[in-house]
């Protein structure tokens, strides 16, 4: 199922509406903390769904969630003949209004593939974050922008001749934390924020997060209890944080 749809013929996708429910959920989830979520989704039977430490806020405080739309590219070589090969400004017409643009680059260590320029447009358009399984560039440019950019390095490097855009709104992999890769579908739920990158599969996120929302509750009646003194281990005894929390898959 597309995420967000294309009128035959046109030039730029339109009528791209994100799911009444992805809106309620995504809205929830920013209030909530990766941890938190990534503690719920380990005792669901989804232990591995953070992305590589090495994928990191670009500045910090930055956060963010939201439904992904996904894209993936590979290296080229100078013209990339013999590689099929899309208009990088497919990832423009990919963003809407609190949708989380990721991009897998499948190993490319070399440029950036996203920049000062593309991130005002997305900004524009209302994108509230963006991933990058490689590199950006204008980091500055895109810190003053205040849109969260979560990516591996910085680098002066443009993609031109460098890397090129081959699959928009389909599944991608990028690296992972607990595991080699992560798989993210188009409106998976993507949060980000100091501690890492993680990813709901859509088909459990309206457990998931009210799960994760009554963890959060939990853990702000522990701390009363630590802030007064109360030993951890019996404000955890008398506050289990997870017996809720179901298990979805073995």
């Amino acid at each position: 199922m597309l995420f967000y749809s294309r009128t035959a013929g046109a030039q730029e996708s339109r009528s791209r509406h994100l799911r009444p429910q992805l809106e309620i959920l995504s809205a929830h989830l920013r209030r909530l903390s990766s941890t938190v979520v990534s503690d719920v989704l380990d005792r669901a039977g989804y232990p591995q769904q953070s992305l590589s430490a090495a994928i990191r806020p670009l500045a910090p405080g930055m956060k963010f969630a939201g439904p992904a739309v996904c894209f993936s590219g590979v290296t080229v070589y100078g013209d990339a003949t013999g590689v099929k090969t899309l208009s990088p400004f497919e990832i423009d017409r990919g963003a809407d209004e609190g949708v989380a643009i990721v991009i897998a680059t499948n190993g490319h260590t070399t440029s950036a593939v996203i920049g000062g320029l593309m991130c005002l447009a997305l900004r524009t358009r209302g994108c509230a974050g963006v991933v990058v399984d490689g590199g950006a560039r204008d980091a500055g440019e895109i810190v003053e922008l205040a849109l969260p950019v979560f990516c591996r390095y910085a680098t002066p490097l443009i993609s031109a001749s460098r890397w090129a855009l081959t699959t928009a709104n389909a599944p991608i992999r990028v690296g992972g934390q607990a595991s080699p890769t992560v798989e993210i579908a188009p409106g998976d739920l993507i949060i980000g924020d100091a501690d890492g990158v993680i990813t709901i599969p859509q088909a459990i996120a309206a457990e998931i997060v009210p799960w994760a929302e009554k963890v959060a509750e939990i853990e702000e009646r522990i701390a009363a209890r630590l802030r007064v003194g109360e030993t951890r281990e019996a404000a955890f005894a008398a506050h289990p944080r997870f017996a809720h929390v179901r298990r979805l898959r073995e």
